[in-house]
């Protein structure tokens, strides 16, 4: 997963590749503060675990679009034969049903994304400290 950051000295954003899905993982995994070199500026910025944040994937929406416009056709190839040859109104709806598997998946990987990037950037290492 892609997070990023802010750059400090001239604000532009800084990506960091790591397999952590929230931030407690990311802290665990590569401590609490993390020093990133800017592309554009060249200054290092060290940057807290929640000062990072996720965006969705342009990968998975890229995959779920490739999925849904190439299982549509895939599908409609490979039930036609057995669609053209039946009036059988059952059979009309379970190809019919089979058609939607494209969608179906293409709605379950935007879903599982946004649920990725929602459960990453909701969620802070550090909550609210209460002085007792």
């Amino acid at each position: 997963m892609k997070v990023y950051g802010k750059c400090k000295n001239c604000q532009s954003e800084i990506n960091y590749s790591t397999s952590a899905n929230t931030r407690v993982e990311f802290a665990m995994q590569d401590g609490e503060n993390k020093t990133l070199s800017c592309k554009d500026c060249g200054k290092n910025t060290e940057l807290h675990v929640d000062e990072f944040y996720t965006k969705q994937s342009s990968i998975a929406q890229i995959g779920a679009g490739l999925f849904l416009i190439i299982g549509t056709p895939l599908m409609i190839f490979f039930l036609n034969p057995i669609f053209s040859g039946s009036r059988n109104p059952y059979v009309i709806l379970i190809v019919g049903g089979f058609l939607l598997v494209p969608v179906i998946v293409y709605a379950i990987i935007k879903k599982q994304d946004q649920t990725r990037v929602s459960s990453f950037n909701k969620r802070k290492l550090k909550g609210r400290i209460h002085n007792i």
